[in-house]
This record gives C-alpha cells, structure tokens and sequence, in this order.
C-alpha cells in the first residue's frame, strides 16, 4: 500500500509524510479537526520527474474516484523549525475526480524544481538532497478562512494571537492578494486588542472545478465574529500548547465548524531588547573586543542546548551589544528558557507525565559526566596555555595565541549554557514539586535546604576564611597562604569583561573581602536542614513517583554546584586572553601607537584582525584612533545608567517613590543602611549590616553577603548568584528591582521583605 491516510502512525513521520503531511498527521492522531486526508510518500528529486507509478495509480482511483480533493506538496524539509517553506511549493484545491488528482500530484512533484524553491533552497544553504511527499485531503468549502499565528510575529508579544481573514477560501489570505481582516487578541482571554477590518472586495471561491475569484457584497462586515475569535484562539493554543512551541495556522469556517488546514511552527521570532536577562551576567560596559571575542562561542553553545532540548535552532541574537551595555533579546528568553516543561494541576497528574518527562529530559543526566570527563583535556590547555612564553611575540603571533585560547573556551563552553538551563528546569521543577507537596509558602526554604551542596564558591571561602584567621597573627604564614591561594584561584573575576584584572592581577580585592570577615559554613547543620527537608518531601508525595522525585533532588543539588563549578573553570580563560591582548598593547605602544598596552580590548576583533594582516604603518595608526574614539565612548557609556529597554524611553521614577516591588529572592525580612557596590572597590568600605545595593553580584562577591544585612539587586530572579547566595546566608534579598540604583543613595534606611519582593525606603 503506498497512500498512508492521516490516522496511520508512520505518518507522523518527516521522512515519510514530508513536514505538512507529517503535522496534519500529528494532528489528527492527536484529535484536532483536520479534514480527512492521506499522503502519497516522497520520491526523490530525480524522482520528481517521472510518471505517477501504475500501483500508486490505482490506489489513487479507488480513493479519490468521488468528491472534492485538495493536493497539496509536503517537501521533507517543508513546515518544520528549519524552515517554513511558506509558498515555495504548490497546492492545487478543488480537484475533482482521480485523474484531476493524479495529474497534480505530479505537478506538486515538479514543484520541487520551480525558481522559487531553487533559489529558496541555495538561500537557506539546503542544496537539493530533498524530497517531496503530496497530501490529499478533502476540500473544506469555506464560508471564512485564513492564517493565525499564536505570538504577534511583528512586535514578538508571546501574550498575544494574530488573525488574517477573509470571505471564502484561504487563498486569497495567504497569497497576500486583496483586503483582510487584521486582529490581533489577547490569548489569555480571547479579547479583541486591536481590529483592522478591511474593504474585502473579492474572495476566492470553488467553482466546478479549481477556484474562481468573485466579488463580495459585505465588503466591509468583519469576516469573524468575536465568538468565532474566541473559538479560533482557543484552538491556537491548544496547537501551540500540543507542540510546545509557537505556530502559524492555516484555518478555514464552514457552516460554523472550524476546521484546522495547516500548522507549522514559527521560524523567526522577532528581538525586543532588555536588560532584564543581561543585567545580571553583564551589569557593566563591555569592551568591543571582549564582546566580540565572547559572542560566538556563547551563541554555539546556545544552540547546542537547544538541541539536547529537543527545541528549535535560534539563529537570531540571544545577547546583543549596544553602546557598551549588553541586552538580551526577551522574546527568545520568554521563548525559549521560561517555558514550563509540562503543566500540572496536580501533584496526581505527574504520573503521567513520567515517560514524556523522562525521555525528553535524559540528557539531564548525562550530561555531567560527559562534562567531567572533558574537563582534565580543558585544564591541560589552560597549563600549556599559561606555560607558553609570548614576551617576544610580534602583533600577528600574540593575535594567534589570542585566537587559540578562545577557540579552546568557545570548545569548552559549548555544553555549559545547558548546564545553566538543566540547573533552572531542575530547580523550578523541584520547587513545583515542594509547592504541591508542602504548600507554596514553604516551597522557597524547602527547595533551597533541599538543593543545599558544597559548591566551588563555598570552598573558595572557606579558604579565605582561613587567611581571614591568619591575618594579624602570623605574617608569615599569612603571605606564604595568600600566595598559594592566588595560585590557586587567582583566575577569578573582578568582572566579566577579560579587561579587568583577576584576583591574581589586583590581589588587593582579595585582602578587602578577607577584611569582611568571613564565618566558616557550618557544614553540620546543612546537612541536617537537607536530610530533614528530604524526610518531609518524601513523605508527603505519592508512593508511585516517590523515586522520581529523589531522583530529581538528586540531579537539582548535582546542577548546582555543577553551575557554579564550570563558572569557576570559566574564568580560567580571562587571564590568558587578557595576557595576549596585552602583548598586543605592548608592541603596539612601542609603534607609538597606543598610550596603554590594554587599550587593544577597545577594538573590534575585526579591526584587530584587519591591521595584523595589513601590518601597514597607516592601518596601525588608523587602529590606534579608532581605539581612542571607542574608548572615549565606552567611559562616557561607563559613567551613565543605561536605558532599560532599547527602544523605549525609560522614565525617571517619582520624587516622592519610597516603595519598590521586585522578585522575591530570599525569604525574611531586615533593615538597614544602603550601602551601593558597583564594583570591587566598593568592597573595602562596606559596613557591616548595611543593606548591599548593586546592579548585580557575582561568585567573588559572596563574602559581601555575610555582613550584609540584606541584598537588593537591579536584576537577577530566584536562581541569580545573589539570590542563591543570599538563601545561603539566611539573608533577605529581592531581585529585578528596576531603577533602584536610581533612587537609592547610601545612608537611606531600606527596610527588605524578601518573603512578599518589596523594599521600603524609610527615611
């Protein structure tokens, strides 16, 4: 048998229905309203060219040999996350008869080579390894049809629906010709928010055979009703909801019943620019060349997450650049990181969900070991790296060793932005998993005694504790430690961008945070409050997913210090990058050039590249101004606040505002004196329990917390470090308080409520 009607299970299947026939497969199984169809398997390229074969003839003749058919192409790469494919092969409706359908089936076969889907192919790099199946389903008469997507694909708005429609057939929707309506709808509750009704003079009808275009005589009645809205909203997202990704739809209304025709996922998502996902990682101005250097490794490892994930590649900017600061794309973010992996009512409903789960999360596990086991070649390097003498390299061979350092962290990098993403779903589950077991007021200290370990950070700290306990008392023994400490960890960051010094480079960040004063983690009772956490979870949940849940305890304490481990290995590459642009610097201020040997790092890798290659007198001087002209910029950027959202002017906050609403990060409440830290030169003159203000924290800052009597950051959420630290130290924090640094001077008495994610300026 070669036609496979939509109910067969092999359907499903790319490879064999092609992308449209394999999701209106899909569909049907899964109980959509599809009008009833079948699909002729592909045939090769080659394939295309050749008759209808005699046995696929016949079966055509008994199937379709009554009624009305649409034929419509379904290439293997058609309708999928890669590509759209929208319009690039042919569809034929209304046939009538089975040699009306044969004969265009054909023709969807030849369509494989019409210019447009040459050219379609060459643009996208596919080449013409492809082949096209064909779908056969019944015609669908309709009284309103047309296209919905279940984001707005202009704006990206992932809480809002778009609907295209008009009289008749879908036709002259999707083929761009002629007036539609244009609403766009709230999801959530399928209100109209916007509704351009337009003059819809024609409309594209069947006739005996084929279509015709006729005039309409309501040309200004709005094409759907809002029930009708309603209805097709409602649809979308049970469609959007079944793939777990956004969707384009094709949809068509006959005599009130609404059948689905088409859907295929959303293949570019467009950016909206905020500092709500960059804040934290980023707070400060970036050097281009750090940036440039940074950017695609960090996009490759993006991408590799996404496929572990089972998700759709994103080719557009996750992080993007703008004068200095860097800016995360929200609609990716909310896309892509924020999306729940499976919706419970219940703790009762997990059960079946288990093998999904399961399945589609196995590389949650793993996945630290393969990283473990690639961690001791990634060391080697960074010895080898380190040992390699480059005092007497020239601009082209320091160039080299800076390219080779970073192809090493952008090989090492690429499983560790899953990492991170393991660490989130795993916490958020976990925490879903205590709300429903123990009630949601205690799912924040339960999940955080829970997923309690000792992480790199937390040694780190013991180990400055310990210089803390030698300074004063024994001088000698205190250098001697010092020394090996910094040997040790003196890779660690005073701020993301490899133009700042490490700990090694300005050891004085180390004395000041030893001043702090740091107590040693009682490791005793952590692990009392864990084990006694883990005695109530599993009593409280069902027998039946009893292991599951140990097991998701397991790996949630496992990613945490896993996140904070390949941070701290992380930032083995700044000294060595920083060390090859250096020498970069020193030859090229020995040309004259330059006045600083790491102004090279406000160069674009590019312009960088450029002039190595060049190693012309006139190109060096035209590097050098530009590296004057950047850094200019960048220290002016350095001393403003940026604006929050790009595109949008940000306004200031009120005069009289003493009250700001965040996300709640730790719970507890404390008040006490603003203190403002924007970086580590702040961190000697921190007093103890004063409330820390700052933009962000990171891993080098956490002896701050144990003088703190509070944490309030501009960004960040419930897994940033300051967050999980500040549950660490029994602190209040509260996250993603916009503006703060704005409204905040030191000396203002806070009053923090981490529980509810509110701070109150009380004087």
């Amino acid at each position: 048998m070669r036609l496979l009607p939509f109910t067969d299970p092999s359907a499903t299947q790319v490879a064999i229905a092609g992308g449209k026939g394999a999701n209106l497969a899909a569909l049907t199984q899964a109980g959509f309203p599809v009008p009833v169809g079948m699909i002729v398997p592909p045939v090769t390229a080659e394939g295309s060219r050749l008759p209808v074969p005699a046995d696929l003839r016949a079966e055509i003749e008994v199937a379709c040999a009554t009624g009305h058919w649409a034929v419509r192409s379904s290439g293997t790469l058609e309708d999928t996350a890669a590509a759209a494919f929208a319009g690039q092969h042919d569809t034929y409706l209304n046939c009538v008869g089975a040699a009306d359908v044969i004969e265009h089936v054909r023709e969807c076969w030849l369509s494989l080579w019409s210019p447009r889907a040459v050219a379609y192919r060459a643009h996208l790099g596919l080449g013409d390894d492809v082949s096209m199946a064909v779908v056969i389903q019944r015609m669908v008469f309709a009284d309103v049809a047309g296209v919905a997507f279940s984001i707005d694909p202009v704006s990206g708005n992932l809480g809002h629906a778009v609907i295209n429609a008009n009289f008749g057939l879908g036709e002259s929707v999707v083929s761009g010709e002629g007036g539609v309506d244009h609403l766009i709808v709230d999801k959530a509750t399928g209100a109209i928010v916007e509704a351009r009704i337009a003059e819809k003079t024609s409309r594209v009808v069947a006739s005996d055979r084929g279509t015709v275009t006729e005039s309409v005589t309501n040309a200004t009645a709005p094409a759907l009703s809002p029930d009708d809205v309603r209805e097709l909203v409602a649809l979308l997202s049970k469609i959007e909801a079944h793939y777990g990704w956004p969707q384009d739809i094709e949809w068509a209304l006959r005599d009130a019943k609404l059948w689905l025709l088409q859907s295929r996922p959303i293949t570019t998502i467009p950016p909206r620019w905020t500092r709500d996902e960059s804040g934290e990682r980023f707070p400060n101005v970036v050097t281009p060349l750090t940036w440039d250097l940074v950017e695609r490794g960090f996009h490759q490892s993006l991408n590799h997450s996404f496929a572990l994930m089972g998700l759709p590649r994103f080719d557009g900017k996750w992080f993007a650049c703008f004068d200095y600061y860097v800016y995360g794309n929200q609609n990716a973010v909310e896309l892509y990181a924020r999306r729940s992996p499976v919706s419970l009512a219940a703790l009762e409903d997990l059960t079946q969900h288990l093998p999904g789960l399961l399945q589609r999360f196995a590389w949650v596990q793993t996945l630290p070991g393969e990283w473990q086991a690639a961690l001791p070649a990634y060391l080697a390097a960074i010895e080898r790296f380190a040992a390699e003498d480059i005092d007497g390299y020239d601009e082209a061979r320091a160039w080299d060793y800076v390219q080779r350092v970073n192809t090493l962290g952008t090989d090492y990098f690429l499983p560790n932005i899953a990492i991170s993403i393991g660490h989130s779903v795993l916490h958020r589950g976990l925490q879903a998993i205590v709300a429903m077991s123990l009630g949601p007021e205690r799912a924040e200290d339960v999940t955080a005694a829970l997923v309690a370990c000792d992480t790199m950070t937390a040694q780190v700290n013991r180990e400055l504790s310990k210089l803390a306990t030698l300074a004063g008392t024994d001088e000698e023994a205190f250098r001697h430690h010092l020394a090996r400490f910094l040997r040790a960890h003196g890779h660690r960051e005073t701020d993301f961008d490899a133009y700042h010094p490490t700990w090694q480079d300005a050891p004085k960040v180390v004395l000041d945070l030893i001043k702090t004063g740091l107590p040693v983690r009682n490791a005793a009772q952590l692990e009392t409050d864990r084990a006694g956490a883990e005695a109530r979870m599993l009593t409280a949940v069902p027998t039946e997913i009893r292991g599951f849940v140990e097991q998701v305890i397991a790996l949630a304490r496992e990613y945490t210090a896993l996140d904070d481990l390949e941070h701290y290995h992380t930032t083995r590459l700044a000294p060595l990058l920083r060390r090859g642009v250096r020498q970069i610097g020193v030859r090229l201020v020995q040309r004259g050039i330059l006045g600083d040997p790491l102004d090279p790092f406000f160069a674009t890798a590019e312009s960088l590249r450029t002039a190595v290659a060049a190693n012309e007198p006139a190109r060096w001087v035209a590097l050098g101004e530009e590296i004057k002209k950047a850094k200019a910029e960048y220290l002016r950027a350095r001393g403003r606040t940026p604006p929050w959202v790009i595109g949008e002017d940000d306004a200031p906050p009120p005069a009289d505002s003493v009250a700001w609403t965040g996300i709640p990060g730790s719970p507890g409440s404390a008040t006490g004196p603003a203190y403002i830290v924007s970086g580590v030169n702040d961190f000697a003159g921190f007093p103890k329990g004063a409330v820390l203000v700052a933009r962000t924290t990171n891993p080098a800052w956490t002896p701050l917390f144990y003088s703190a009597a509070a944490v309030v950051t501009e960004t960040g959420g419930p897994l940033s470090h300051g967050a999980v630290t500040a549950r660490e130290a029994r602190i209040p924090a509260v996250m993603a308080v916009r503006d703060v640094l704005r409204s905040v001077k030191n000396g203002d008495i806070l009053r923090v409520d981490g529980s509810t994610g509110r701070v109150f300026k009380e004087s």
